[in-house]
């Protein structure tokens, strides 16, 4: 477990960035009891899980910085996504909901909210785009984020993510922040 990888760092961990995502794309009519349950297993409970193993060892050690990995999709969902954006989306309030109870013991928490970003879950979804449109992948790729009106109109970088979670990681002041990196996809006032 987590206790026996980090005595070898003599039990401390500073950041925890909490790094997961499994797409469920169907309508919601179509949807089982199992899929949302899958959904909420591997999207949002991850994060309990893992910050329930680590909380006590940054408050051990004087604090720590806890990063999610959200989505704009927990801030602004598209249909057929209903599990992922709705795992997501309390990804979001967890984040809101600990930045306000952990700061006395040093630890602050935040999260990135990226948009579709070139990663293996976002390759796969273009594949199966791709036979929906009876195209090859990158005319789906295009094609999708003019669907979804994405006004940079290209997929983030897994390094422009990283560069959002290093900002996050050495950001004194950054709690409760979900920082949405979608490329203009989400359009509210508020995040």
């Amino acid at each position: 477990g987590i206790v026996e990888v980090l005595s070898a760092f003599g039990s401390r961990i500073d950041i925890l960035v909490a790094n997961v995502g499994f797409l469920i794309a169907q309508r919601f009519e179509e949807l089982t009891a199992e899929q949302w349950q899958r959904g909420f297993a591997l999207n949002f409970f991850t994060h309990v899980y893992a910050c329930q193993a680590v909380i006590p060892l940054m408050k051990q050690h004087g604090g720590g910085t806890i990063i999610f990995t959200g989505s704009d999709q927990g801030l602004q969902p598209d249909a057929g996504l209903g599990p992922y954006a709705q795992a997501k989306s309390a990804v979001h309030s967890l984040v809101k909901m600990l930045a306000r109870e952990l700061p006395a013991d040093g630890i602050l928490v935040s999260a990135v909210a990226p948009g579709m970003t070139r990663t293996p879950l976002v390759e796969r979804l273009m594949e199966g785009y791709a036979r929906e449109f009876g195209t090859d992948s990158k005319t789906a790729e295009k094609l999708e984020l003019q669907r979804r009106g994405v006004p940079l109109g290209r997929l983030g970088e897994p390094e422009e993510v990283a560069e959002a979670v290093l900002y996050l990681a050495t950001a004194p002041f950054c709690n409760g922040t979900i920082l949405n990196i979608s490329g203009g996809n989400v359009r509210s006032m508020t995040c």
